[in-house]
Protein backbone atom coordinates (compact mmCIF):
# COMPACT_ATOMS: atom_id res chain seq x y z
CA UNK A 1 0.00 0.00 0.00
CA UNK A 2 3.09 2.64 0.60
CA UNK A 3 3.58 2.49 -3.32
CA UNK A 4 -0.35 2.34 -4.09
CA UNK A 5 -0.12 -1.29 -6.07
CA UNK A 6 -2.45 -2.47 -3.10
CA UNK A 7 -5.04 0.19 -3.63
CA UNK A 8 -5.11 -0.36 -7.30
CA UNK A 9 -8.63 -1.71 -8.67
CA UNK A 10 -10.24 -1.31 -5.58
CA UNK A 11 -12.59 1.34 -3.68
CA UNK A 12 -11.61 3.00 -0.45
CA UNK A 13 -13.61 0.64 1.75
CA UNK A 14 -12.17 -2.36 -0.08
CA UNK A 15 -8.65 -1.99 0.40
CA UNK A 16 -9.20 -0.37 3.99
CA UNK A 17 -11.59 -3.65 4.68
CA UNK A 18 -8.98 -5.92 3.62
CA UNK A 19 -5.96 -4.30 5.37
CA UNK A 20 -7.94 -5.13 8.54
CA UNK A 21 -9.59 -8.32 7.85
CA UNK A 22 -5.72 -9.49 7.21
CA UNK A 23 -4.86 -8.02 10.20
CA UNK A 24 -7.24 -10.33 12.23
CA UNK A 25 -5.73 -13.06 9.97
CA UNK A 26 -2.59 -12.51 11.19
CA UNK A 27 -3.39 -12.04 14.82
CA UNK A 28 -5.18 -14.95 14.49
CA UNK A 29 -2.99 -17.25 12.90
CA UNK A 30 0.40 -15.98 14.46
CA UNK A 31 1.09 -15.30 17.92
CA UNK A 32 4.65 -15.08 18.76
CA UNK A 33 4.89 -11.26 18.78
CA UNK A 34 4.63 -9.16 21.76
CA UNK A 35 3.72 -5.43 20.00
CA UNK A 36 0.75 -5.06 17.23
CA UNK A 37 2.70 -2.03 15.35
CA UNK A 38 1.37 0.14 12.74
CA UNK A 39 -2.08 -0.89 13.14
CA UNK A 40 -3.76 1.65 10.81
CA UNK A 41 -0.85 2.39 8.52
CA UNK A 42 -2.91 2.36 5.65
CA UNK A 43 -4.54 5.88 6.75
CA UNK A 44 -0.68 7.34 5.69
CA UNK A 45 -1.03 5.59 2.27
CA UNK A 46 -4.44 6.38 1.89
CA UNK A 47 -4.89 9.34 -0.87
CA UNK A 48 -9.00 9.29 -0.95
CA UNK A 49 -8.22 10.55 2.80
CA UNK A 50 -8.75 9.23 6.18
CA UNK A 51 -11.58 6.44 5.83
CA UNK A 52 -13.73 6.74 9.07
CA UNK A 53 -13.60 4.86 11.94
CA UNK A 54 -17.09 3.96 12.25
CA UNK A 55 -16.65 1.73 9.23
CA UNK A 56 -13.91 -0.64 10.45
CA UNK A 57 -14.38 -0.22 13.87
CA UNK A 58 -16.08 -3.84 14.08
CA UNK A 59 -13.27 -5.24 12.73
CA UNK A 60 -10.56 -3.16 14.68
CA UNK A 61 -12.96 -4.54 17.91
CA UNK A 62 -12.23 -8.19 16.56
CA UNK A 63 -8.17 -7.38 16.41
CA UNK A 64 -8.29 -5.93 19.77
CA UNK A 65 -9.74 -8.60 21.65
CA UNK A 66 -7.75 -11.33 20.05
CA UNK A 67 -4.09 -8.98 21.11
CA UNK A 68 -5.62 -8.62 24.48
CA UNK A 69 -6.86 -12.40 25.15
CA UNK A 70 -3.36 -13.24 23.86
CA UNK A 71 -1.70 -10.85 26.49
CA UNK A 72 0.16 -9.21 23.47
CA UNK A 73 0.26 -5.07 23.59
CA UNK A 74 -0.14 -2.51 20.68
CA UNK A 75 2.14 0.21 19.91
CA UNK A 76 1.40 4.20 19.85
CA UNK A 77 3.93 5.50 17.08
CA UNK A 78 5.00 9.13 17.34
CA UNK A 79 5.84 9.29 13.83
CA UNK A 80 2.29 10.22 12.70
CA UNK A 81 3.35 13.71 13.63
CA UNK A 82 6.47 13.41 11.68
CA UNK A 83 4.17 12.71 8.54
CA UNK A 84 1.93 15.66 9.76
CA UNK A 85 -0.80 12.80 9.87
CA UNK A 86 -4.17 14.54 11.46
CA UNK A 87 -4.14 12.08 13.93
CA UNK A 88 -1.77 9.70 16.25
CA UNK A 89 -0.97 6.12 14.93
CA UNK A 90 -3.17 4.18 15.49
CA UNK A 91 -5.56 7.00 15.91
CA UNK A 92 -6.91 8.08 19.22
CA UNK A 93 -10.28 6.27 18.18
CA UNK A 94 -8.58 2.73 18.35
CA UNK A 95 -6.24 4.01 21.28
CA UNK A 96 -9.68 4.54 23.30
CA UNK A 97 -11.02 1.02 21.70
CA UNK A 98 -8.37 -0.58 23.32
CA UNK A 99 -8.65 0.83 26.49
CA UNK A 100 -12.20 0.24 27.05
CA UNK A 101 -11.54 -3.58 25.90
CA UNK A 102 -9.46 -3.56 29.21
CA UNK A 103 -6.12 -3.16 26.93
CA UNK A 104 -3.26 -2.14 28.91
CA UNK A 105 -0.04 -3.52 27.15
CA UNK A 106 0.53 -0.45 25.18
CA UNK A 107 4.57 0.99 23.57
CA UNK A 108 5.90 3.60 22.62
CA UNK A 109 7.51 4.07 19.54
CA UNK A 110 9.44 7.15 17.26
CA UNK A 111 9.68 4.63 14.17
CA UNK A 112 13.32 5.63 14.13
CA UNK A 113 15.10 5.51 10.55
CA UNK A 114 17.35 7.81 10.94
CA UNK A 115 19.50 9.29 14.18
CA UNK A 116 17.56 12.65 14.64
CA UNK A 117 14.18 10.33 14.75
CA UNK A 118 14.89 8.85 17.89
CA UNK A 119 12.67 9.22 20.83
CA UNK A 120 10.76 11.90 19.13
CA UNK A 121 7.75 13.25 20.32
CA UNK A 122 7.30 10.58 23.17
CA UNK A 123 6.77 12.73 25.70
CA UNK A 124 4.01 14.74 24.54
CA UNK A 125 2.52 11.05 23.44
CA UNK A 126 2.61 9.89 27.22
CA UNK A 127 0.64 12.97 28.18
CA UNK A 128 -2.01 11.88 25.28
CA UNK A 129 -1.72 8.25 27.03
CA UNK A 130 -2.41 10.15 30.25
CA UNK A 131 -5.47 12.26 28.40
CA UNK A 132 -6.96 8.83 26.81
CA UNK A 133 -7.57 7.15 30.79
CA UNK A 134 -4.14 4.83 30.58
CA UNK A 135 -2.09 4.88 33.46
CA UNK A 136 1.75 3.34 32.38
CA UNK A 137 3.43 2.41 28.88
CA UNK A 138 5.41 -0.50 28.48
CA UNK A 139 8.81 -1.66 27.68
CA UNK A 140 10.11 -5.47 27.24
CA UNK A 141 12.01 -7.39 29.21
CA UNK A 142 12.66 -11.77 28.52
CA UNK A 143 9.34 -10.90 26.36
CA UNK A 144 7.12 -9.93 29.03
CA UNK A 145 5.59 -6.20 29.73
CA UNK A 146 7.27 -4.25 32.25
CA UNK A 147 4.70 -1.26 33.20
CA UNK A 148 6.31 2.34 34.04
CA UNK A 149 3.79 4.95 35.33
CA UNK A 150 2.77 7.77 33.01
Amino acid sequence: FWNGEFQEGRTQAEYNEEYYREMLRVVQSFKHYSVLGHMDLIVRYDKAGVYPFEKVKDLITEILKVVIADGKGIELNTSSVRYGLSDTQPSRDILRLYRELGGRIITLGSDSHRPDHLGAHIASSMELLKELGYEAFCTFENGRPVFHPL
